[in-house]
């Protein structure tokens, strides 16, 4: 395994085409195995006798496009029990953003959102497989984008949700922590906290990496710098959303109306054990296994070797995503931008011959697809 730059000197970059020639097998197969998922939706569409359409702008998606096109424009509204009625102010503006910035060209609503998906979602692929070529070599890169894409939450990268844009940015701030060129690392946290809550977890990796620096004394002022800006866009939207409450904990207060809080697993765990001793199978049993399998995997990465920012990054994405109190349909999504969950199955993936990896991993991508599509068109449940 090789050694991070974190904690050696910094090799020089190749120039951008030849990154890009080194990373297009891992944007390739992602949309290859993209196009194959959303094939998969597709059929199933057809057997619920309903169009793809009706699925792929329902949910967030609505809600995002809907901010895209319309802005914050809704008041903010406390129902007869005195919590708050569901408000466009919990989604976060970065991807309703980049959407509308589509449609001033005359991109449709939709089709910006998807647009905007799948150029994240490419992104997102070259960043993990730099990560994964410079942790351990260019089969664990592509293995780490491949496997992070075809994950039980993947249905989210070709809808109009908001993760994959997440995911770009979380990859390419950690390459950039790996180079040091810690004033970007700080910018892409930044916009990462105008994409997403759980960025959160990016921002803290960023921190303990800054002070890490700090106490070695390297870089001179550009950790501290890094450090102390990549907070500000998730402050920035959170202090934004007290003004328009008038509430310190506004944006938090208005998940009420979803009911979602942190409440440190227990309804995780309360579904966990009703999806795996119930009479009948469910998609609340598959959930179960996936969620378990986080768990195992979340362990696994304890006992692999790598920077601690990752280890920072991952665990507490996984703490987030576990401890919400409601959508236990939607964990494989919250999961999926915990890419640190797939390195050690990359890791030990690698090992194996090209003809069993041919015929894995597109059984997993179709068992990954099957599942977010069931979610979507037989459940009729948000993934």
């Amino acid at each position: 395994m090789q050694q991070s730059s974190l904690d050696g000197p910094v090799e020089p970059s190749p120039t951008l085409r030849a990154a890009f020639r080194q990373a297009a097998p891992a944007i390739s197969l992602y949309l290859l195995f993209q196009i194959v998922a959303f094939g998969v939706l597709w059929l199933m569409s057809w057997k619920a006798d309903v169009s793809p359409g009706r699925f792929i702008d329902n949910f967030d998606a609505n809600w995002f496009l809907s901010v895209a096109q319309h802005g914050y424009d809704q008041p903010v509204v406390h129902g007869a029990d005195g919590l708050p009625v569901e408000n466009s102010l919990v989604f976060f503006p970065l991807y309703p953003a980049t959407v509308a910035l589509l449609t001033l060209v005359g991109i449709p609503p939709l089709a910006a959102g998807m647009t905007i998906s799948l150029l994240a979602g490419c992104a997102a692929a070259w960043g993990l497989f730099v990560l994964g070529r410079d942790l351990a070599g260019p089969r664990v890169g592509l293995l780490v984008a491949v496997l992070w894409s075809i994950g039980p939450g993947s249905t989210a990268l070709h809808l109009a949700y908001s993760e994959s844009l997440l995911m770009a940015l979380v990859s390419w701030t950690f390459v950039m922590l790996a180079r040091r060129e810690w004033l970007v690392a700080g910018g892409f946290a930044v916009l990462a906290g105008l994409t997403r809550a759980s960025s959160g977890a990016l921002i803290a990796a960023v921190g303990i990496a800054a002070l890490i620096a700090v106490f070695q004394r390297r870089d001179g002022w550009r950790p501290w710098a890094g450090g102390l800006i990549a907070p500000l866009g998730l402050l920035g939207y959170l202090g934004y959303v007290w003004i328009q409450t008038g509430r310190p904990d506004g944006w938090f207060w208005l998940q009420n109306a979803w009911q979602m809080h942190f409440d440190f697993g227990v309804f995780t765990w309360t579904q966990v054990r009703e999806g795996l001793t119930s009479d009948n199978a469910s998609w609340i049993t598959v959930t179960a296994l996936v969620v378990l399998t986080a768990v195992v995997l979340q362990f696994w990465t304890w006992a692999t070797k790598l920077p601690l920012p990752w280890q920072i990054y991952g665990t507490l994405t996984v703490v987030i995503a576990l401890c919400s109190s409601n959508f236990f349909q939607s964990r494989a999504r919250f999961l999926l931008p915990a890419f640190v969950l797939t390195v050690p199955v990359a890791l030990m993936l690698a090992k194996l011959p090209n003809r069993v990896l041919a015929v894995l991993l597109p059984v997993i991508t179709v068992g990954s697809a099957w599942y977010g599509a069931f979610l979507l068109t037989i459940a009729h449940v948000a993934p």
